[in-house]
């Protein structure tokens, strides 16, 4: 009997590893969460760029198609003397639910921001690949000027 408790209990860690270990996606131990965060420098119109760090943490419960996330939107100026190149100036954090769906035969990341939101901005992401999103208009559309970069990359 104790070797069929222990048999099943090796089962059962082996496959929580290995749905946390799908396509490298980082995951929480023990709950089969997946966590994704992605980070990237778009153009703003009164500032040098506005630099997105989002992060995404996936509920196992519906195949992993929605959960929470995370933004903070910070503002960037211009400044010759730092390493990058630009400093910060004012940073804006925003949380909620997201929800993944196929539309057009294209991923869309839908982030609805929660009630008490100060930002309060429905945001939409194409999903372009594995490691990158690009941040759209509500009826999808590409962002007009092309050539300007709206993409995000993952970082884990």
């Amino acid at each position: 009997m104790k070797k069929l408790i222990y048999a099943a209990a090796v089962a059962l860690v082996a496959l929580s590893t290995a749905a946390c270990s799908d396509k490298g996606k980082q995951c929480d131990k023990g709950d089969g969460d997946r966590k994704e965060v992605y980070t990237g420098v778009l153009p703003a119109a009164d500032a040098s760029g506005i630099r997105y760090t989002l992060a995404l943490d996936y509920d196992d419960d519906n195949g992993y198609t929605d959960g929470d996330y995370k933004l903070v939107q910070t503002y960037l100026v211009s400044d010759s003397v730092a390493r990058l190149k630009y400093r910060d100036s004012v940073s804006f954090k925003d949380k909620g639910d997201f929800t993944v769906t196929a539309q057009n035969g294209r991923k869309v990341i839908k982030l609805t921001p929660s009630p008490k939101s100060k930002q309060g901005e429905i945001l939409y992401f194409l999903v372009d690949n594995d490691s990158t999103i690009t941040l759209t208009t509500a009826s999808l559309e590409a962002p007009v000027d092309t050539m300007l970069n709206y993409s995000l990359k993952l970082v884990k």
